[in-house]
Protein backbone atom coordinates (compact mmCIF):
# COMPACT_ATOMS: atom_id res chain seq x y z
CA UNK A 1 0.00 0.00 0.00
CA UNK A 2 1.23 3.62 -1.05
CA UNK A 3 0.11 6.75 0.85
CA UNK A 4 0.82 9.86 -1.44
CA UNK A 5 0.63 13.12 0.48
CA UNK A 6 0.80 16.61 -1.28
CA UNK A 7 2.21 18.79 1.57
CA UNK A 8 2.11 22.04 -0.37
CA UNK A 9 -1.79 21.64 -1.15
CA UNK A 10 -2.34 20.74 2.48
CA UNK A 11 -0.67 24.31 3.66
CA UNK A 12 -2.15 26.18 0.45
CA UNK A 13 -5.66 25.68 2.10
CA UNK A 14 -4.49 25.58 5.52
CA UNK A 15 -3.18 28.79 5.70
CA UNK A 16 -5.90 30.46 3.63
CA UNK A 17 -8.38 28.98 5.83
CA UNK A 18 -6.33 31.04 8.75
CA UNK A 19 -5.88 34.00 6.71
CA UNK A 20 -9.49 34.71 5.83
CA UNK A 21 -10.70 33.95 9.65
CA UNK A 22 -7.79 36.86 10.68
CA UNK A 23 -8.51 39.84 7.45
CA UNK A 24 -12.13 40.59 9.32
CA UNK A 25 -10.84 41.18 12.82
CA UNK A 26 -8.11 43.48 11.36
CA UNK A 27 -10.30 44.85 9.06
CA UNK A 28 -13.01 46.16 11.50
CA UNK A 29 -13.40 46.60 15.23
CA UNK A 30 -16.44 45.26 16.04
CA UNK A 31 -16.76 41.21 16.39
CA UNK A 32 -20.37 41.57 15.52
CA UNK A 33 -20.97 40.70 12.05
CA UNK A 34 -17.63 38.16 12.19
CA UNK A 35 -20.09 35.09 12.89
CA UNK A 36 -21.53 35.76 10.02
CA UNK A 37 -18.28 35.52 7.66
CA UNK A 38 -17.02 32.51 9.25
CA UNK A 39 -19.05 30.03 7.15
CA UNK A 40 -18.56 32.22 4.04
CA UNK A 41 -15.10 32.49 4.18
CA UNK A 42 -14.31 29.04 5.39
CA UNK A 43 -16.59 27.91 2.41
CA UNK A 44 -14.27 29.99 -0.02
CA UNK A 45 -10.90 29.09 1.18
CA UNK A 46 -11.73 24.88 1.07
CA UNK A 47 -13.04 25.45 -2.44
CA UNK A 48 -11.15 28.13 -4.18
CA UNK A 49 -7.73 26.43 -3.11
CA UNK A 50 -9.17 22.59 -3.92
CA UNK A 51 -11.10 24.42 -7.70
CA UNK A 52 -9.10 22.25 -9.70
CA UNK A 53 -10.41 18.68 -7.19
CA UNK A 54 -14.20 19.34 -7.97
CA UNK A 55 -15.93 16.50 -9.77
CA UNK A 56 -18.22 18.29 -11.40
CA UNK A 57 -17.99 20.49 -14.53
CA UNK A 58 -20.38 23.26 -13.64
CA UNK A 59 -17.27 23.87 -10.98
CA UNK A 60 -19.15 28.11 -10.81
CA UNK A 61 -22.24 26.45 -9.49
CA UNK A 62 -20.70 24.03 -6.71
CA UNK A 63 -18.84 26.65 -5.46
CA UNK A 64 -21.85 28.56 -4.51
CA UNK A 65 -23.85 25.61 -3.52
CA UNK A 66 -20.81 24.84 -1.33
CA UNK A 67 -20.69 28.30 0.07
CA UNK A 68 -24.60 27.93 0.61
CA UNK A 69 -24.41 24.44 2.40
CA UNK A 70 -21.69 25.71 4.55
CA UNK A 71 -23.73 28.70 5.64
CA UNK A 72 -26.64 26.77 6.70
CA UNK A 73 -24.06 23.71 8.45
CA UNK A 74 -22.97 26.49 10.66
CA UNK A 75 -26.40 27.66 11.21
CA UNK A 76 -27.54 24.70 12.26
CA UNK A 77 -24.54 23.36 14.30
CA UNK A 78 -24.66 26.28 16.80
CA UNK A 79 -27.88 25.88 18.08
CA UNK A 80 -27.32 22.32 18.56
CA UNK A 81 -24.26 23.28 20.13
CA UNK A 82 -26.23 25.53 22.58
CA UNK A 83 -29.03 23.23 22.88
CA UNK A 84 -26.24 20.76 23.79
CA UNK A 85 -24.81 22.45 26.25
CA UNK A 86 -27.98 22.83 28.58
CA UNK A 87 -28.85 19.01 28.59
CA UNK A 88 -27.03 15.94 29.32
CA UNK A 89 -23.86 16.85 27.43
CA UNK A 90 -22.97 20.23 29.26
CA UNK A 91 -19.35 21.29 29.06
CA UNK A 92 -18.35 18.46 26.83
CA UNK A 93 -20.79 19.80 24.02
CA UNK A 94 -18.21 21.64 22.67
CA UNK A 95 -16.67 18.73 21.99
CA UNK A 96 -19.37 16.92 20.52
CA UNK A 97 -20.49 19.92 17.84
CA UNK A 98 -16.70 20.42 17.28
CA UNK A 99 -16.64 16.83 16.01
CA UNK A 100 -20.18 16.66 14.57
CA UNK A 101 -19.43 20.42 12.45
CA UNK A 102 -16.05 19.03 11.29
CA UNK A 103 -17.97 15.77 9.71
CA UNK A 104 -20.91 17.12 8.75
CA UNK A 105 -18.18 20.04 6.69
CA UNK A 106 -15.96 17.39 5.26
CA UNK A 107 -19.38 15.18 4.40
CA UNK A 108 -20.48 18.51 2.37
CA UNK A 109 -17.10 19.36 0.85
CA UNK A 110 -17.32 15.54 -0.55
CA UNK A 111 -20.12 16.35 -2.56
CA UNK A 112 -18.23 18.41 -4.42
CA UNK A 113 -14.63 17.82 -4.06
CA UNK A 114 -12.88 14.41 -4.44
CA UNK A 115 -11.83 12.89 -1.62
CA UNK A 116 -10.32 9.04 -2.21
CA UNK A 117 -10.89 7.86 1.30
CA UNK A 118 -13.67 9.47 2.87
CA UNK A 119 -13.51 7.21 5.91
CA UNK A 120 -10.00 8.00 6.64
CA UNK A 121 -10.58 12.06 6.46
CA UNK A 122 -13.83 11.20 8.73
CA UNK A 123 -11.78 9.59 11.29
CA UNK A 124 -9.22 12.19 11.01
CA UNK A 125 -11.71 15.38 10.83
CA UNK A 126 -13.37 13.29 14.10
CA UNK A 127 -9.87 13.33 15.97
CA UNK A 128 -8.73 16.67 14.84
CA UNK A 129 -12.25 18.58 16.26
CA UNK A 130 -11.07 17.18 19.55
CA UNK A 131 -8.27 19.34 19.89
CA UNK A 132 -10.50 22.83 18.82
CA UNK A 133 -11.70 23.41 22.60
CA UNK A 134 -8.33 22.99 24.09
CA UNK A 135 -6.50 25.06 21.49
CA UNK A 136 -9.18 27.67 21.92
CA UNK A 137 -8.45 27.88 25.53
CA UNK A 138 -4.61 27.87 25.53
CA UNK A 139 -4.50 30.95 22.57
CA UNK A 140 -7.39 32.68 24.22
CA UNK A 141 -6.06 36.50 24.64
CA UNK A 142 -2.44 36.03 23.06
CA UNK A 143 -0.90 38.70 20.87
CA UNK A 144 0.38 37.80 17.66
CA UNK A 145 2.07 40.86 15.94
CA UNK A 146 0.30 43.89 17.83
CA UNK A 147 -2.65 42.43 17.25
CA UNK A 148 -5.02 40.81 19.40
CA UNK A 149 -6.14 38.35 17.26
CA UNK A 150 -7.88 35.24 19.87
CA UNK A 151 -10.59 37.24 21.52
CA UNK A 152 -13.88 35.45 23.00
CA UNK A 153 -15.86 34.49 19.83
CA UNK A 154 -13.01 34.67 17.18
CA UNK A 155 -10.87 32.48 19.34
CA UNK A 156 -12.67 29.71 18.63
CA UNK A 157 -13.64 30.36 14.91
CA UNK A 158 -9.89 30.85 13.92
CA UNK A 159 -9.57 27.32 15.68
CA UNK A 160 -11.69 25.92 13.55
CA UNK A 161 -11.42 26.93 10.53
CA UNK A 162 -7.59 26.02 10.99
CA UNK A 163 -8.38 22.47 12.30
CA UNK A 164 -11.26 21.52 10.14
CA UNK A 165 -9.41 23.16 6.85
CA UNK A 166 -6.26 21.06 7.71
CA UNK A 167 -7.93 18.02 7.94
CA UNK A 168 -10.33 18.54 5.13
CA UNK A 169 -7.22 19.50 3.05
CA UNK A 170 -5.47 16.03 4.38
CA UNK A 171 -8.23 14.11 3.40
CA UNK A 172 -8.75 15.63 -0.02
CA UNK A 173 -4.67 15.75 -0.73
CA UNK A 174 -3.78 12.25 0.68
CA UNK A 175 -4.08 9.22 -1.88
CA UNK A 176 -3.99 5.60 -0.88
CA UNK A 177 -3.60 3.06 -3.54
CA UNK A 178 -2.67 -0.80 -3.24
CA UNK A 179 -0.16 -2.05 -5.68
CA UNK A 180 0.16 -5.61 -6.87
CA UNK A 181 3.22 -6.78 -8.61
CA UNK A 182 2.84 -9.35 -11.06
CA UNK A 183 5.82 -12.22 -10.98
Amino acid sequence: MTIEVDIKRILLTTITCVILAVIPLTISTTESFYPFLVPLLFSVAVTLTNFDKIVTRKKYQAFLLSAMLTVILFFVSVPLGLFFGQTFLGKYSVFAICVLSGILALTMNSIFIKIDNLKFGLLLTGLLALSIPPLTTFLKGQTILGFVFFGDPATFFIIWQLVIGLAIAISIWTKTSTKTENN
